[in-house]
């Protein structure tokens, strides 16, 4: 009987350290943190990796310019499994904005929206004011301080070329915090 309650329990112990062994971990982007990195906050010393959130990261400097002139983007780029999933902006030496991009789907809001999560979907449950310009490569909509942006090619509109939802298939492919 004791060898019985034994392998008993010593099978459970096993399944229970697989089963949270092999779960994906999943991370929420809330109050302006995701992981070591907070918007308003010095970037401070990073880790040089987050187990499941990032493997490696990257200080990168881009120059633009357009009609109102040139600028300077400063940013950190994060990488995991090869992949950029999310860059972290800065303004006078802060984090300015995290940006969710491709791959990050283990990354959720608070309301459990995700890079990957159905345009269409988000489009009826939010109910907030899109932006859409023919011009722009993405249409795009803010509640509170995250801003969701879906390719512009996804979405549909009406004769006037007013946003009046999205594709079957169109998903998220951007969400900002602010």
């Amino acid at each position: 009987m004791k060898k019985s309650i034994f392998y008993s329990v010593f099978i459970f112990v096993l399944l229970m350290a697989f089963s949270q062994s092999s779960a994906a971990q999943s991370f929420t982007l809330a109050n302006g943190k995701l992981g070591p990195v907070q918007v308003g906050k010095a970037i401070g010393k990073l880790p040089p990796r987050v187990a499941g959130l990032y493997d490696k990261y990257s200080f990168k400097k881009e120059e633009h310019e357009d009609m109102d002139g040139a600028w300077t983007e400063e940013f950190y780029q994060f990488v995991k499994a090869g992949k950029t999933i999310f860059k972290v902006y800065l303004e006078e030496g802060k984090v300015s904005a995290i940006s969710l991009l491709p791959g990050s789907s283990f990354i959720k809001t608070p309301d459990g929206f995700y890079v990957g999560y159905p345009a269409q979907k988000l489009y009826q449950q939010k109910k907030m004011q899109w932006e859409y310009y023919l011009s722009e490569p993405e249409a795009y909509a803010t509640s509170g301080h995250y801003t969701y942006g879906v390719a512009a090619t996804d979405a549909k509109t009406n004769s006037m070329d007013q946003l009046i939802g999205f594709k079957p298939n169109a998903k998220v492919s951007i969400i900002t915090y602010r």
